[in-house]
């Protein structure tokens, strides 16, 4: 059995690490733009679908936000002026917030007066399968739809996201119901929505 000197073996292993540092770089460079382009498409979806369009892949939901949207000059948050669905202006506004694992994130599509949830959509990076998860389904997302973000006596109070049969004091057009079995996440969207009132 041959034997290999230390020198031999630090070099080998040296190079072997240089090798595979070289290959991974030219390979996570030539795949940036990809990358960027499907960051770019999740985003537009999630936006679009908030204004109402529904079931488009990233390549036609791209080229459709470059019709319908653009972005709002503003203070340090991600905002665009758009044009809903049902053909109605609107702005859609980027939500960041926490849940139980880590990031929650969407935006809501406010109506041009200000006043009125058009829609949202939420994402998540690890949030629990059939409880904090189902902030992207389809049932609680249309929960939001035409909440209003205002008291009847004119004072912000935003759309709550409520256990039910808590805090009856805030009226059916104020609120949704929280999913059950996901209180922290819940909250964390809850506490998302309240940031509205900085716009």
């Amino acid at each position: 059995m041959k034997k290999y000197s230390n020198t031999y073996i630090f070099v080998y292993i040296t190079v072997l690490v240089v090798v595979i540092a070289v290959v991974l770089t030219l390979v996570s460079t030539g795949l940036k733009p990809r990358r960027d382009l499907n960051r770019q498409g999740e985003k537009c979806q999630q936006i679009l679908r908030a204004a109402g369009y529904e079931n488009l892949d990233r390549k036609q939901a791209v080229a459709l936000f470059g019709e319908v949207a653009e972005a709002a000059d503003t203070l340090g948050r991600e905002q665009y002026r758009i044009r809903c669905a049902d053909g109605e202006p609107g702005m859609a506004v980027r939500l960041d917030g926490k849940g139980l694992w880590g990031a929650i994130w969407g935006y809501a599509v406010i109506s041009a007066d200000g006043q009125t949830l058009k829609g949202v959509s939420f994402d998540h990076k690890s949030e629990t399968p059939g409880l904090g998860a189902k902030i992207t389904e389809e049932a609680f997302l249309k929960s939001f739809e035409g909440k209003k973000l205002y008291d009847s006596k004119g004072n912000f109070v935003s759309v709550r996201v409520l256990k039910p049969g808590t805090n009856g004091d805030v009226a059916e057009e104020n609120r949704v119901d929280a999913i059950s079995g996901a209180t922290i996440t819940s909250r964390g969207v809850d506490e998302m929505l309240g940031n509205l009132k900085n716009d």
